[in-house]
């Protein structure tokens, strides 16, 4: 099932005043006040940033997505996300659960939509195998991995609707590489969200303390 279309919609938009929290205002480091991660419990807890990986990007614009591991030298698996709002700075956050080092994923199904001043594209998309609309190659090295465009990207997010036109014209999307040039902002943004998921695990952890590396640097 595939479709992609395009509305011309006239409308007004009412702008209600925002009221925004700062980050900067909690202790991420100061696990004991977080609640626990809501990933707990369902994945194999014995992948660990030791062995293991998780991928973080942000994938804009969309409802839903799902991805599958393809690589037949490693077992099956399914990572399903549904968006349910944008975070303060307008970006959908994906964080995998921990995958294997070497896997590889490929976007299986994705829905979503997109504003573009009066016109308004929808996408309710999937993808068989041959088509791999957009594979992710999971590093060979455990450990955490922020993801965003190249040095030529003006933001860090990777938007669906790019995506959905890419599969609608027959193409592929070029994922782009891990810790490119917004890793810092990554960091900086993606800590709440990733609290939600993994507080209370070594991930966590791993990911405090790699923050604090990465802001660290000039």
């Amino acid at each position: 099932m595939k479709r992609f279309c395009t509305i011309f919609t006239v409308c007004s938009i009412l702008l209600l005043p925002l009221i925004f929290s700062s980050c900067a205002s909690t202790d991420w480091s100061n696990v004991d006040l977080l609640e626990p991660g809501d990933y707990i419990g369902q994945y194999d807890e014995s992948m660990t940033p030791e062995n293991s990986c998780v991928i973080i990007f942000s994938f804009t614009s969309n409802d839903s997505a799902t991805f599958r591991q393809i690589n037949p030298n490693f077992e099956s698996d399914i990572q399903e996300f549904k968006y349910d709002g944008f975070d303060i700075l307008g970006y959908n956050w994906t964080i995998f659960k921990p995958c294997k080092p070497g896997s590889r994923y490929m976007l299986t199904s994705l829905k979503g939509s997109d504003w573009n001043g009066n016109f308004n594209t929808t996408w309710d998309m999937d993808f068989s195998p041959k088509q791999q609309v957009l594979v992710i190659d999971i590093p060979e090295k455990p450990g955490i991995y922020v993801y965003g465009p190249d040095s030529k990207g003006t933001y860090f997010s990777i938007w669906g609707l790019k995506v959905a036109q890419a599969a609608n014209s027959g193409r592929a999307y070029e994922f782009p590489k891990p810790n490119g040039n917004h890793t810092k902002t990554i960091y900086k943004t993606v800590v709440k969200e990733f609290a939600k998921h993994y507080a209370h695990t070594p991930w966590y952890d791993t990911f405090i303390a790699k923050r604090e590396e990465i802001l660290k640097k000039k």
